[in-house]
């Protein structure tokens, strides 16, 4: 009887293991070879599924920013407005060993999308994702009386993740000088200003 293999399970695998390498290595360790032996899956099926080292880290990053989408889903079925948002930046920090992962797989991707179209369209593509669902936020916000009517959302929802990528990367690059409870004293005092008075 032929062995049924689950398709998404099998790219999901080597997103991870992609994923760990560039961690690991950079996107140079990265190679479809060891991504392969990374996943403990063989070197030939990997090309069943991707057709490169490009195709494989377009394909990481959506599955990591699938990862985070689901986290903050899941805690955004039960809160709104601020208390969402201040989830969903706190989730944006690097503290564990996944976050720095996560954050260094980015950069890899930020570097890519710089150089390259195809890079830069899904960059943007993600990015106006996340600023929307910010936006949608602080209407709630508004709704709700938490933060002042005069704030235009669409604004300040780009305003907003400006800050939390520059908050990501120096917890990444300075993780000494912007520790995990600094970067969320930083997220609270910047969302306390939103506040009515």
């Amino acid at each position: 009887m032929p062995k049924i293999v689950d398709h998404e399970q099998q790219r999901e695998k080597f997103a991870q293991a992609a994923i760990r390498l560039i961690a690991r290595d950079g996107f140079e360790g990265m190679t479809m070879r060891a991504v392969a032996a990374e996943a403990s899956l063989s070197y030939g099926s990997l090309f069943h599924y991707f057709k490169s080292r490009d195709d494989l880290l377009l394909h990481a990053v959506r599955y990591s920013t699938s990862q985070q989408a689901r986290r903050v889903n899941e805690y955004s079925s039960r809160h709104s407005g601020l208390k969402a948002l201040q989830h969903l930046l706190f989730d944006d920090m690097v503290v564990t060993q996944a976050d720095r992962e996560d954050a260094v797989v980015w950069l890899a991707f930020s570097y890519k999308a710089a150089l390259q179209q195809r890079f830069a369209d899904m960059h943007t593509e993600l990015i106006d994702g996340w600023c929307k669902r910010i936006c949608g936020l602080l209407d709630e916000a508004q709704e709700a009386g938490e933060i002042r009517a005069d704030i235009d959302s669409a604004f300040e929802a780009r305003a907003i993740w400006v800050f939390s990528a520059g908050l990501g990367q120096q917890g990444l690059l300075h993780s000494k000088l912007v520790p995990p409870k600094l970067q969320k004293k930083l997220i609270t005092d910047y969302l306390e200003k939103l506040r009515c008075r």
